[in-house]
């Protein structure tokens, strides 16, 4: 008669069978968490489900607010060339295009920011190679510094008085009525105020602090690849923002 066959027993260092479960994902970080501990804000992020949208307001809202704070800064003198070459034409001239110049300014200081981002972006995410890295969340909550310093540099330029964009009599003569060439003289006047200035340092230094929060960040969901993420998109975001400022750095 067969015996039935014994069960192996399980080696005596084996050890027990235990049925863990995967740990629970975190709640996303707030995009403003990434400003006081943007390694923190990493390493939430990383345990975090997330999509690549899910900072948008971010870019968007500091995108918006950089264009109106450059169609502020060029409004002022943009009426007085206007002005100024309606009283040389005797007032019998066709309406400068004043409107359409204010939204060309703003549209096209949005279309840069939001090209920066973009840059950020897409240069990151090919340096780092990893979707588990979260370069678009990332480089979207950077964003969020951007979005009070323009609110600043708004309130400056409303806060400047109406003779620091005042026309010289030399410059209005000058012109000789000229519309584009008393926009280029207003362009001088703007580029020289305080705002222009804020202006200007809001939007080079601000790139800079960008890249330094978004490198910790970055380090905490890529590890070792983080240096290429940002080193790679640094120099052509740096280059678009500059486009944007360079009519006020050259016409000082």
């Amino acid at each position: 008669m067969a015996q039935p066959k014994k069960k192996k027993a399980p080696p005596r260092n084996a050890p027990p069978r235990t049925n863990s479960p995967a740990a629970p994902p975190v709640a996303a970080p707030l995009p403003a968490e990434l400003l006081t501990s943007p390694a923190t804000f990493g390493a939430r992020l990383a345990r975090a489900n997330t999509v690549a949208w899910q900072y948008w307001p971010a870019p968007v809202m500091a995108a918006l607010l950089a264009g109106l704070a450059y169609a502020l800064l060029m409004r002022p003198g943009l009426n007085l060339a206007a002005a100024e070459a309606l009283k040389a034409a005797g007032e019998s001239g066709a309406l400068a295009p004043t409107v359409l110049s204010h939204i060309a300014n703003a549209f096209g200081t949005f279309f840069l920011t939001t090209l920066t981002f973009l840059t950020m972006w897409g240069l990151g995410r090919v340096g780092i190679r990893s979707p588990q890295a979260k370069v678009a969340e990332v480089y979207s909550a950077t964003f969020t510094l951007l979005v009070p310093l323009f609110l600043l540099v708004i309130l400056l330029i409303l806060l400047t008085p109406a003779s620091a964009w005042a026309l010289s009599p030399a410059e209005i003569s000058a012109a000789k009525g000229q519309l584009v060439d008393l926009q280029r003289a207003a362009l001088h006047v703007a580029s020289r105020t305080p705002a222009a200035l804020a202006f200007v340092g809001v939007t080079l230094l601000g790139t800079l602090a960008q890249f330094a929060l978004a490198y910790p960040a970055l380090k905490a969901t890529a590890g070792s690849r983080a240096m290429r993420g940002v080193l790679l998109p640094l120099l052509p975001a740096l280059l678009i923002q500059f486009l944007g400022v360079a009519p006020l750095i050259f016409a000082r």
